[in-house]
């Protein structure tokens, strides 16, 4: 399967609803980093493209649901990492509902707009993505990302569309409830071609007249992986009509040829990236594209890679893709350190030898086996150092991306900003140095059994780094200094055995390197040994709860540590956005920060209803406000295994639905009568669920399973208004309970069926591919892990979420 087909597939069912740095730490100025490049390298920032697979036969059409425009805090973090170029996907339908010569009828123009007319909309998001990059110094090549293709409404005779549709809200695309009203255009040779090279030159005529000259492009980017293309004589795709022979392989470069006549009339100089026939693969631009290179200035042509066999970058498992019989590309066997490599070769020593200049614009690096990081780091240095670009695929605001087995979107841990894994390659190969420190492993042992602890980088350290480790209590080190090696994402790990009865705490200093500024120490950890930690509660309930989570391996989420943002966010303060909290329990492994962020895009109109919580503060209490209509929550988004594509991802849930599995959330409620969510885990692409919340005014939980069967706990008792309250429950095989307040006050004895989680979410839900509604109150902080604590256990925790909100349950 190709790349791109596999991404349909799965970009289809999600169109069915849709597809720390610390900047004081860096070894030199970033932006001057970024200067002395000589090759750019960035990201793709996916996300304004998603909508293509609904578009025109249903609602799947809207920003921060179906497609995101990156924000600008992704354009600066890019920036500030010292990476200097970026590629922005977008969708041609959306930018142009209407082709040029299109005949409408005043019906249709009116829902639609005008032939041939950029939509105003869209064509902001891209404006404002491209001053953002003006504003942080960088720039951006504008990729029509179609296939060579574009998605069209029937016109009937008299310019009508049959079961043309108007939408809700002007957020929305009109559509047509007959789906045989809508086909699918195809560049093509033959008479009777359906998307024309006049089609292609009035797009580009007209992208060029308004943004050439704008500080923040960096390019044109004709058309995204022509594949697929009309056999000679034919209109329709050659994948959509059983026939022999080739596809023809002179369609696209016909094309290419009439869409530089058109830009060049408009702008002479600003670079024209062209694309390859096959998907653009690095290994079929010297042999599939006729008459490559074209006549023209400032031309660069695009190639891509993945690493997996089939180079589809729809496949994370290495052994998988290493035990194949065939390497596309390659010929017999699986996957090697230098399939990359030699993948890519093939296309750099065409460039050198036609003396044209060669981008790499789309390249994955999946994060599930540190061998990939070896082929990525091998691929992306030879293109480096052949003067070829490279852009990751994907980074950006919209949901599927994050957690996703390729991406280079950051993350939130330790509160500060996580880089992706990929970026500190990247980052190597691009001689950028520039990295911060974390740390992770469990907090709770048996005494005399050793816990295992990892000091690791997010990003590319020019020297190693001389960190020591200092313990307090009686346990022992197995040792007191670390050395972090100099390169991409590198890592040391110790271990520490601690004595009974113990709240041992460990620290890290970070010992000067020549050459390089100081990096932050990651903070102190905790390791308990406590026997009895409902015991210890009597004489410190904080220590006794934390004991608890690291027995259990759960996450905290208290909204004091809420940020500004997940990236270069600051603290929180009332009345200000919360977009970032950190897992201050113990659910989080390196590879897997449990971190709760919000990535809606509010930069600008046009870009929805929705909302993110803001920060409150109560009685000298800090909250976040999810009162409003709309409020987007806190995402915390992961993988669910994948056999033989992704079995064991590195991004993954804490639990599945039919686990043993708790939930405590100190909360207020604000509007009586309210239902919603407080806390839910589910999977964003089904309906089945684990969720806390209310119901009408009542604390209730609620489990749906994969087959169906719907579990539903509700207390008698409405909670009271703007009062402290803390609501919970256990689940596990056979038995149910709802606590409110420290005591059960429903239970059930159901068996829940199978549903695996790829999501936890604080303040709303998300399942299905839509959003479900907030409880509309405040939160103060959440608990949850996998297991089942005892009644005792559980009253512990209680008690401490209640003293984080201000209250007080009895003990």
């Amino acid at each position: 399967m190709d790349r791109r087909e596999f991404s349909r597939t799965s970009a289809l069912l999600l169109a069915l609803g849709p597809y720390g740095l610390s900047l004081s730490q860096t070894a030199a100025s970033p932006g001057a980093r970024a200067k002395d490049a000589a090759v750019a390298t960035g990201t793709n920032f996916s996300g304004m493209e998603w909508a293509a697979w609904g578009l025109r036969q249903g609602l799947s059409s809207a920003p921060n649901l179906h497609y995101t425009p990156p924000r600008r805090a992704d354009i600066a973090y890019m920036a500030a990492c010292g990476f200097r170029k970026n590629r922005l996907p977008f969708q041609w339908e959306l930018l142009q509902p209407m082709l040029h010569d299109t005949r409408a009828n005043d019906a249709a123009r009116k829902l639609i707009g005008e032939p041939g007319v950029f939509h105003a909309s869209y064509e902001g998001f891209i404006t404002s993505v491209l001053d953002a990059h003006a504003a942080a110094g960088i720039t951006c090549i504008l990729d029509n990302h179609n296939y060579c293709r574009y998605r069209d409404f029937r016109y009937q005779a008299d310019g009508a569309i049959a079961g043309l549709t108007a939408p809700p809200s002007a957020i929305y695309r009109p559509y047509s409830v007959d789906p045989s009203q809508v086909l699918e255009r195809i560049f093509s040779l033959a008479p009777g071609a359906t998307l024309t090279q006049a089609h292609f030159a009035d797009f580009w005529t007209r992208a060029a007249n308004k943004w050439k000259g704008h500080p923040g492009l960096a390019g044109y980017g004709l058309m995204n992986e022509p594949h697929s293309m009309p056999r000679p004589g034919d209109i329709v795709g050659s994948d959509k009509k059983p026939g022999r022979g080739e596809e023809d392989f002179e369609i696209w470069p016909a094309y290419a040829r009439a869409a530089i006549d058109a830009i060049r009339k408009v702008d002479p100089e600003t670079p024209i990236y062209v694309a390859g026939n096959q998907w653009s693969s690095a290994m079929a631009m010297g042999s599939k594209n006729p008459g490559f290179p074209l006549k023209g200035a400032n031309l660069i042509y695009e190639v891509h890679l993945y690493l997996d066999a089939r180079n589809t970058g729809g496949t994370f498992d290495y052994d998988t893709e290493a035990a194949s019989s065939i390497t596309v590309g390659l010929g017999r066997g699986g996957i090697k350190p230098t399939t990359g490599l030699e993948r890519l070769k093939m296309a750099t020593e065409w460039a050198e030898n036609k003396k044209v200049k060669i981008s790499l614009t789309e390249i994955g690096m999946p994060v599930d086996d540190p061998r990939w990081e070896t082929m990525f780091t091998a691929t992306a240095r030879h293109a480096v150092q052949s003067g070829c670009e490279v852009f990751t695929w994907s980074g950006g605001s919209h949901w599927p991306l994050h957690g996703y087995p390729i991406n280079q979107v950051p993350g939130w841990h330790q509160n500060k900003t996580l880089e992706p894994l990929v970026s500190g390659a990247l980052k190597a190969a691009s001689g950028i140095a520039q990295a911060s420190l974390f740390d992770g492993g469990p907090g709770h042992a048996r005494v005399g059994e050793p816990v295992r602890i990892t000091v690791y980088a997010r990003g590319n350290l020019a020297r190693p780094v001389s960190i020591e480790v200092q313990a307090s209590g009686k346990g022992a080190l197995s040792k007191s200094r670390l050395t972090i090696p100099a390169g991409a994402n590198g890592m040391d790990s110790f271990s520490y055995t601690p004595a009974a009865e113990q709240i041992a705490s460990l620290r890290y200093s970070v010992s000067p390197s020549e050459g390089q500024l100081l990096l932050a120490a990651p903070p102190p950890r905790r390791v308990f040994s406590l026997a009895d930690p409902v015991a210890h509660a009597a004489v410190k309930l904080d220590d006794a709860a934390h004991a608890l989570l690291a027995k259990y391996s759960a996450c905290k989420w208290d909204m004091a540590d809420g940020y500004t943002d997940y990236l270069q966010g600051e603290p929180a303060g009332a009345g200000q956005v919360v977009r970032a909290i950190s897992d201050s329990g113990y659910g989080s492994t390196p590879g897997n920060a449990m971190q709760m962020i919000n990535l809606l895009n509010t930069d600008g109109s046009g870009l929805g209803p929705f909302v993110p919580a803001v920060m409150r503060v109560t009685k000298g209490r800090k909250n976040t406000d999810h009162a409003a209509d709309e409020t987007f929550g806190f995402w915390c988004k992961k993988r669910d295994p994948v056999p033989k594509i992704e079995p064991r991802p590195t991004n993954h849930a804490l639990y599945n639905l039919d686990d043993a599995h708790f939930v405590i959330a100190a909360v207020s409620l604000t509007k009586a009568s309210r239902s919603g969510v407080v806390f839910q885990a589910s999977k964003a692409e089904a309906t089945h669920l684990s969720e806390l919340g209310f119901d009408a005014g009542r604390p209730a939980a609620k489990w749906l399973d994969s087959r169906g069967q719907l579990v539903r706990l509700s207390s008698p008792e409405r909670a009271a208004l703007n009062a402290p309250l803390v609501l919970g429950f256990t689940a596990a095989p056979g038995a149910q309970k709802l606590r409110v307040d420290g005591a059960e006050v429903a239970a059930s004895k159901a068996t829940l069926g199978p549903g695996p989680c790829n999501q936890m979410l604080i303040g709303w839900g998300f399942a299905n591919y839509y959003p479900q509604g907030s409880f509309g109150g405040n939160v103060y902080a959440v608990v949850t892990g996998k297991g089942t604590p005892t009644p005792a256990e559980m009253r512990v925790l209680e008690r401490y979420l209640a003293s984080l909100a201000g209250g007080v349950i009895a003990a």
